[in-house]
This record gives C-alpha cells, structure tokens and sequence, in this order.
C-alpha cells in the first residue's frame, strides 16, 4: 500500500491535471466566441466566493473608498463585483465581455439591446439551478421554475398582484406607517434602518398573507401571548428568519440546530409551522365557500393564491376529468409564499432606505418630493378625504414615483439578472467595430450575467448617471409612462424590475408601498444626517460600498435624524 503522502500528492496532482485541462478547454471555448475575453481563478457563483466576498469586502472597505472599484486580481471572485466596481470593467473589455476560469463561463452584458433579447428568448435562457437551488426549499416556487412549470406557476401565482392586493397594500401601509410616525413622535427614532424594515415585514405580513400585525404587538391575529405548541409569535418568528435569512438559505436546518445559528434554525421551523397551519384554515374556508374573502385583509396574496388554485381545480374537473396537474399542493403554495415574502420585505425595505439616505444628503431632492406630497394632501383634504386615497391620490404622486425609479436606477436592489445557455446560443452585440450583424455563438453551459449596474450607470444612455435626478423620468405628462417605468430612455436600459415574460411580477406592490410610506413620512418629518458627517463621505458609503446582504443594501452605519415638521 503506498504512504499516505504519496496518495495525497497523486490526488492533487490529478485534481491539478484536471483542472488545467478544464481551464484550457474553457479558453478554447471563449476565443471562439469572438467575444473580449479575461480570466480569474473561480466565478462569482462558485460557493468559495459566498464565503470569500465578506472577507475580502472587510479587507478593502477602505480602499473601495477610493472609487477605483475592486483590485483588477480581485474583481471577479467577488459576489456582486459589479455595485463597487460601477462600469470600470465594461470600459476596460466592452459592453460585453466573457470573464474565463477552470469551472466555467461567465458573459456579463451591459448592453440594452442585449437585455432586451436574452430576457425575451426565455427558452433559450434559463435559471442556473444552483444559484436558485437555495431559495427554494420547499420545491420549485414562480421565480425557480422552467419551461411549462413555470407556466403553470404563473398561472395560479400572477392573479394574485390584482387591484384588490394594490388596494390593501396602499391601506395598510398607510396604517403601518402613520404607526411608525406616532411612535417617532413620543420616542424619536431610534434606529431607522431598523424601523423600516420592521414596517416592510409588518406590510408584507398583511399585504401578503392576511395577518395582521400592530406596530408594537407581537403577535399573530387575536392572541397576545405565544400561542399553545409554539415557542414563538408569529412575528418574533419571521423577524428571526429575516435576521438569519443568508444562513438559513445556505444551510442544512438540522446544521444549523447544531451551530451558534440555532435561534434562525428554530425560527425557520416556527415560520413554516405558522404557515401550514395558515394555508390549512385559508383552504378550508375556500373549501366550504368558493367566494370567501377574509373580510379584514381582502385582497392577501396568499389567500388570493389558494383561491386562484381551487378555481383552477374546479374548471379542470369540468372541462377534462381532472388528468392535468392544475393546483398547487401544501408545499407549491408555501415555497411561494416564501418567495413573496423574501421579494416583498427586503427589496422595498433597502429602496426606502436608500430613499432616506439619498433625501438627507439632497436637500432639493427632498424638497420636490416634499411639495409633491405637500399638494396631494392638500387636494385630498380639500375634497373632504380623510386619508390618502388609492384610486384618487395615489396617481397624483407622479414625481415621487419618479424618485422612485431613480432610486432604483443609481441603487438597483439586484446586481445582475442571471441566465443560463444549455446549448450554444447566438448573441448579437454592435461593438460598433463589425461592419455587420454578425452572431457570436455562446458555448454550452456558458452563463450570461445580465449586468444590472453597469447598464444603469452607461452614460450612453443615463446623462450624469451618478446624479440624482427624478426628472430623466418624466414626460410630456408630467409623469412616467408604463413603458417608461420598465425600460428607461431606451428599452432595455432599465432592468431594475428585469425584462420580459419573467420580469418581476411584484413591482406594482413595490411601487404603492414605496409611494405610501413617503407620503406619511414626509408629511410629517424631514430626514436630516445625524451629527456633523460631511455629505462627501455618507456619499462614499452609498455609492462606493455595500453590505453585501442577497440585495443591495447599505451599511448602517449611516445615521439619520427625524425633525418634526407639523
């Protein structure tokens, strides 16, 4: 038997030999596109760049505030590269370019037209799996599925975002946020980033599926006290989830039972236990009344969803005996549930966080949206409105939406809209070099990261893209248009909301809660930096730096100050 150092030399020189002749296959490959081409050592998605990014974030948090980006030896390794990197690489390789290592292919587009035609050949481009393989724990949800799966998902979970959820979203932001105001009003802010993101999840809770929660109750529908066969309350249990949310997505549960990670493991179990039983009581009263409406929260997307799926049920059995799979089982609907939930606390939570930044540092910025509200309440009250209303105000708040999207657009709350070929696929890219249209053909299995920042900050289509700047949104209307909302001066050139047949479902509740929650803040305060912070440097923080959380977000450590205003 040979020595066990002689065994390990020959695993890793196989592993070696392995891996170079990957390697040169790979740059075989990337040469025949036609495409620029670099390389790095691994890719972004490899799981070493999970465990790496926070390390190597926290090693160059005071270099990145330089604004020369990443380390050229460094760039590519790093999850999200792209938000402190802005466009330095796309000037340096082109608006299209492959980046080469030994386990893959990476195509990172920024390019508009690009956009446009991989989101729309949804066929051809598809989801990684292994990216996506991690939200889904439940079994494949609406932003997981392929091919006719995902048609029969979008079938039973695109009805939901109705009128009726937009009418309950709007109400109870409205509720959650004057809420929020009273409190700031007896005790002061304590913590803003913190605030808001607990409005968002008491939002999404109502909003999303029809439980109800008061500012400072924690507890689930009627009970006061941790209900009988829990260890938590509903709310205790999903914020816990939220605050262990990156290892929950990454870990084994029963790992993390084991670890310093135990109370986000116990959390997540409380979570889906709550949920069951919600989805549970929900069907049975659709069950017993097809026409059933929670009278409290009419609307909910989860609600809405089971009786979308029942519906569906129904009109199978009728028209052709029941032999095609037409309704979702407990667990379609709670992983999608669970989608709703992870897309409608975080995403919204970190705009309107960066919305309060960005308000603070602009004290003209903040004045415009200000006098917008301003006038709104004021028409409203004069029309004997107690209250904003959804169908008469909401549409009046034309610049605040184009705050919105400008918040977006300079901070966009995904990185990069990932893609996968399976088979070689033709790209056109006009580098303005060809004197033709000619394809470049993509290799199997290559990935196309569809680059959500360097698209947004391209000054060939964004003037002084580091500038804020609501009006680049609006139009001859006074206002930005549906089409305007989606793709920006050019199409394609806005993918905060991504593109095509599988763009996000959900930017109409963004949008209402977004516009909601301004509305009753800056009503009432104006939002000022806390100390003597020179604006320069909180304008390093936002645009150079990032937490490096599943969205884009920032450090808290940017401290904001609440003045009274009436």
């Amino acid at each position: 038997m040979l020595p066990i150092g002689t065994l390990v030399s020959i695993v890793i020189a196989a592993f070696t030999l392995y891996r170079t002749g990957t390697f040169l296959n790979n740059i075989r490959l990337a040469r025949a596109t036609g495409l620029p081409y670099t390389f790095s050592p691994y890719l972004e998605f490899e799981t070493i760049a999970y465990f790496g990014s926070p390390l190597l974030r926290w090693m160059y948090r005071d270099y990145l505030l330089q604004g020369k980006g990443w380390p050229r030896w460094a760039r590519f390794m790093i999850k999200d590269w792209p938000w402190e990197d802005k466009r330095r690489a796309h000037d340096e390789w082109g608006d299209c370019f492959l980046v080469v290592a030994p386990t893959g292919i990476i195509c990172y587009a920024a390019d508009p037209a690009m956009s446009m035609d991989v989101t729309k050949r949804r066929m051809d481009f598809t989801k990684p799996p292994d990216k996506y393989a991690m939200i889904q724990p439940y079994g494949t949800n609406i932003v997981t599925a392929e091919g006719k799966q995902w048609q029969f998902h979008v079938r039973i979970t695109a009805p939901p975002f109705s009128e009726a959820n937009n009418h309950l979203n709007w109400a109870e932001t409205l509720r959650q946020a004057q809420s929020l105001s009273d409190s700031w009003g007896r005790y002061g802010s304590r913590d803003l980033h913190l605030d808001i993101y607990s409005l968002t999840l008491n939002i999404i809770s109502c909003a999303g599926f029809g439980v109800r929660q008061d500012w400072s109750n924690d507890t689930i529908i009627n009970h006061d006290k941790v209900p009988e066969g829990h260890k938590l309350s509903f709310l205790k249990a999903i914020t816990t989830v939220v605050k262990y949310i990156v290892p929950i997505l990454l870990l084994p549960t029963k790992l993390m039972l084991w670890t310093p990670l135990r109370a986000g493991a116990e959390a997540y179990i409380e979570f889906e236990e709550y949920m069951r039983a919600l989805i549970n009581s929900e069907k049975k009263k659709i069950d017993d009344n097809a026409d059933y409406e929670n009278k409290d929260t009419r609307g909910n997307l989860l609600t809405a969803m089971l009786k979308v799926s029942a519906s569906e049920a129904r009109n199978a059995n009728k028209n052709d005996g029941g032999t095609r799979k037409t309704t979702f089982n407990d667990d379609e609907v709670l992983g999608n549930a669970f989608m709703f939930f992870l897309a409608g606390y975080d995403t919204t939570a970190n705009s309107m966080i960066y919305g309060c930044i960005c308000l603070a540092l602009y004290d003209g910025l903040q004045d415009s949206v200000t006098e917008e509200i301003d006038r709104v309440f004021n028409e409203s009250e004069a029309a004997g409105r107690t209250e904003l209303s959804y169908e008469e105000d909401y549409p009046k708040l034309k610049y605040t939406l184009c705050f919105m999207y400008e918040i977006l657009r300079a901070f966009p709350v995904v990185i990069h809209l990932t893609k996968m070929c399976w088979q070689p696929q033709p790209i056109v890219w006009r580098t303005g070099k060809e004197t033709d249209d000619a394809p470049h053909v993509l290799p199997a299995k290559c990935r196309m990261y569809l680059n959500t920042t360097g698209t947004h900050y391209n000054t060939k289509y964004w003037s002084d893209p580091y500038k804020l700047d609501p009006n680049r949104w609006m139009n001859d209307n006074h206002g930005p248009t549906s089409a305007a909302r989606k793709t920006g001066p050019v199409k394609g050139s806005f993918i905060g909301f991504s593109e095509g047949a599988r763009a996000c479902m959900g930017w109409k509740f963004a949008e209402v809660e977004f516009l909601a929650f301004f509305a009753v803040m800056l009503r009432q305060y104006r939002v000022r930096l806390a100390g003597h912070v020179p604006k320069s440097e909180v304008e390093k923080q936002i645009f150079l730096r990032c937490a490096g959380d599943i969205t884009l977000s920032p450090f808290d450590n940017v401290k904001l100050v609440l003045d009274k205003r009436r």
